[in-house]
């Protein structure tokens, strides 16, 4: 598993959606273990009726489970781990997009794994290998992190300290690499974590862009521009409360003058996003940064 450290904050409040994910995920491995599996590492009833199996879920129609799976474990390292990456990079995303945006994004993941998983293993054997846990939904966190605070620090099994940019990157790599060389023998759906990556990614990138022109999320469209202009802000605005005054009064004029040009222009960045500045209020702000 891995640990960071960032700017925003480690060891933060646990936010609501993140309480209860982790809440159901708990009470729900305690049933398994009751009915033959969870800590015992073995499949049980529970586990029979609401893991993801392909050719049940899309030839069978059993469609819960594309969402069940996810509450499911497969032992108690399992649960540890995905509840630990999920509250330590959830709480985050969550508190900067919201509680509403924050969980529909983390069932798309989930249901991206499981559609990834299923469209690969619908041949054969392989059709009836059940999958669970929450790992697809957790990278498609962590890849959401990862764009949202690329220079956060994440370490890597405890040891390397990288960027999560550039973590984000290597994972993708080391589950497209398993995925090609795994072919189900490791005990390990890197499908799915491959596929709740990407499906967070298309998300991002294309869906939420055309859902937020019909009122539908547009909450997470609008939480992305206020943390890019939150990040501009930061590199162009002076605290004003601070510093003394400055002693000629045709220079603090002119600088208020500025502020207020600049300020314009950043709120034009959280309404309408960064593609929208004009190329003269680009070097504005170039200025202002080179300051």
């Amino acid at each position: 598993m891995h640990y960071y450290r960032s700017n925003s904050g480690f060891g933060s409040t646990m936010t609501p959606v993140v309480k209860n994910l982790i809440l159901a995920n708990v009470v729900v491995f305690m049933l398994q273990t009751f009915t033959g599996g969870g800590l015992t590492g073995r499949l049980g009833l529970l586990d029979q009726w609401f893991t993801f199996v392909p050719r049940l879920a899309i030839f069978d129609l059993q469609i819960w489970r594309f969402v069940t799976y996810m509450f499911l474990h497969g032992g108690l390292f399992h649960i540890l781990f995905n509840m630990f990456a999920l509250w330590m990079f959830g709480s985050q995303i969550e508190r900067l997009w919201g509680s509403r945006t924050f969980l529909i994004y983390y069932f798309v993941c989930g249901i991206g794994g499981a559609v990834t998983y299923g469209i690969f293993n619908l041949a054969g054997m392989e059709a009836y290998i059940p999958m669970l846990g929450a790992s697809g939904a957790v990278y498609g966190i962590l890849l959401a992190y990862g764009l949202t605070y690329p220079d956060s620090v994440i370490l890597i099994f405890m040891v390397v300290p990288m960027k999560a940019k550039y973590a984000v990157i290597l994972f993708g790599f080391i589950e497209l690499m398993s995925t090609m060389g795994s072919h189900g023998s490791s005990g390990v759906a890197h499908l799915a974590h491959l596929g709740g990556m990407v499906a967070g990614f298309i998300f991002l990138r294309w869906t939420v862009p055309a859902l937020a022109r019909g009122g539908a999320i547009g909450g997470l469209t609008e939480a992305l521009r206020r943390a890019k202009a939150r990040r501009s802000m930061r590199m162009v605005r002076p605290d004003r409360n601070s510093g003394p005054d400055t002693p000629d009064q045709g220079n603090r004029t002119h600088g208020n003058e500025n502020q207020e040009q600049i300020d314009r222009i950043l709120d034009k960045i959280s309404r309408e996003g960064l593609q929208s500045l004009t190329p003269e209020e680009q070097e504005i702000l170039r200025r202002a940064g080179r300051k």
